[in-house]
């Protein structure tokens, strides 16, 4: 496939369905990922990969990136986070756990796995893990694998829940677009890869505009709904 029809056509579909799963296979990054698992699956092993590429380049900046969700290091159940050496929760996007010496996390059946990641990660390779966390905003325990490597100094991983990596390829457009991705990854030229590797950042930020944009209307939203409230209230008090 000519390299800019596959580019064409990859903006034209994404363009069309929602960017928050994407697909692995940047080669450039030294990493393995396996793209035969579900859109949940890749997602998570291409995001860890960029998120491995930019701790190396700028530590700093990619933690921060990380605890805040931004820069599409973020989907509606999967973020990255990282631990230091030292056994510290550097990046994570719930504060209770930032700052803190977490390698005594444990789920209910006593599985260690964030002292397992730290003492097992090796840079350059792709490990996984199976264990017991609860989702964003839920106390509930739930199943789930994390992918996980070295980056840096720092552990870091992207995890998926077993539920949502079961679910057929083809049943989210999320899901598709990772589908897609995966396979044009596969034909791209090793020439074209950076061209490749460009677009594909640039579709992460228009995400990030998109799900900013949302945020501040629904604010508004809720603003407006509440002046309302307060001012139907002062008129059936004046009607009294």
């Amino acid at each position: 496939m000519n390299p800019r029809a596959a580019i064409i056509a990859a903006a034209l579909i994404a363009a069309a369905l929602p960017q928050t799963v994407l697909a692995c296979g940047d080669s450039e990054a030294g990493l393995s990922c396996d793209d035969s698992g579900s859109g949940a699956e890749m997602g998570a092993k291409w995001m860890l990969n960029r998120a491995s590429k930019a701790v190396v380049t700028d530590k700093a900046k990619a933690l921060t990136s990380f605890t805040k969700g931004m820069d599409g290091f973020r989907t509606a159940d999967s973020y990255v986070f990282c631990v230091g050496p030292d056994g510290v929760m550097s990046a994570h996007p719930n504060p209770i756990l930032q700052g803190h010496d977490v390698r005594d996390l444990h789920d209910k059946t006593g599985n260690y796995f964030i002292k397992t990641m730290v003492e097992t990660a090796k840079p350059d390779q792709i490990s996984s893990i199976h264990y017991l966390f609860p989702k964003p905003g839920s106390t509930i325990e739930e199943p789930k694998t994390t992918y996980y490597t070295k980056a840096g100094d720092e552990m870091c991983a992207v995890g998926v829940y077993d539920a949502d990596a079961a679910a057929p390829q083809t049943a989210t457009p999320e899901a598709r677009v990772a589908t897609l991705r995966a396979k044009l990854d596969s034909e791209i030229p090793a020439s074209a890869r950076s061209d490749w590797t460009a677009f594909l950042e640039a579709l992460n930020q228009v995400g990030d505009t998109r799900a900013a944009t949302l945020a501040r209307v629904r604010d508004g939203l809720k603003a407006a709904e509440a002046a309302l409230k307060t001012t139907d209230g002062k008129t059936a008090a004046d009607q009294k």
